[in-house]
């Protein structure tokens, strides 16, 4: 009952972040897929974006999915502008995000897996009217997740999180009327980050440790390209989600974790107090 109950929550909380034009507690696959069609999609394309459904190996376990290309997903959202600088090698990039705003709630740090949930909540409440407003607003992609990472006990611990507003730096947005969703504007900031794509359920007991694998994997590449005078191995990291429509009905197309390069931080500033 507990497991049905959580999984409508979350189908619920991810229905909420689409377009009203788009409803798709009513749209399968094969309609998605004819969408992307009249929208001058190639077979490839599509392939890219709704990858066969996963099949177990040999061994009977699900396989990864790589990563849907991020310049496939920003045909769809509207991404936060983001540079890509020339200081990639194997397993990781580097990139630039730029001045932008977003729309921040804190993450309970004793639940970090119910404290998420809790916050998307928050921010779709924001995005869908729970503003001073009462306005229906644009929501971009990635979302992002700032979390801790202790190396010895290997918890992660939620902070906050995050969704980009694709809307000029002086538009004026409403203030939240929950008081525990802020409004800010994060100066540019460098990051090391490794992408992934379908998490792996048939191999791992919980997503967290695929994610704590696809950072180790992400520390290990830094590490052997001798990338550790701005990067701390242990604290804070980022994982960023983009996910056309902000849906998970046909699976999650990209995500990646991130390392913050301590010579280019992140700077925020609070831009309405509620």
């Amino acid at each position: 009952m507990l497991r049905l109950l959580i999984f409508s929550v979350l189908v619920s909380i991810a229905l909420s972040f689409v377009e009203p034009e788009f409803d798709f507690s009513r749209i399968g696959r094969d309609e998605f897929e004819a969408h992307l069609r009249e929208h001058g999609f190639s077979e490839e394309k599509i392939r890219q974006i709704l990858p066969e459904q996963v099949e177990p190996n040999r061994s009977g376990k699900k396989k990864n999915r790589a990563p849907v290309p991020l310049k496939n997903i920003c045909r769809f959202e509207e991404c936060a502008p983001r540079e890509k600088l020339d200081v990639s090698e194997c397993g990781f990039k580097m990139s630039r995000f730029q001045n932008v705003n977003w729309v921040v709630t804190p993450v309970d740090p004793g639940n970090t897996r119910l404290g998420l949930l809790n916050a998307y909540s928050r921010l779709s409440d924001y995005l869908h009217g729970a503003n001073e407003r009462k306005a229906y607003l644009k929501r971009g992609a990635p979302a992002i997740s700032t979390l801790g990472y202790n190396n010895k006990t290997g918890v992660i611990t939620g902070i906050d999180l995050a969704i980009y507003l694709p809307y000029e730096l002086n538009h004026t947005l409403p203030a939240p009327t929950n008081t525990n969703v802020f409004l800010e504007q994060w100066g540019e900031f460098a990051v090391y980050s490794r992408a992934f794509g379908e998490l792996k359920f048939g191999d791992v007991p919980s997503p967290s440790l695929y994610v704590k694998k696809q950072l180790k994997h992400l520390d290990q590449a830094l590490k052997n390209a001798n990338i550790t005078k701005y990067v701390r191995y242990d604290g804070l990291f980022l994982q960023a989600e983009y996910n056309i429509f902000g849906l998970y009905v046909f699976g999650r197309q990209r995500d990646e974790v991130m390392r913050i390069d301590d010579a280019e931080p992140i700077t925020r500033t609070r831009i309405v107090d509620n």
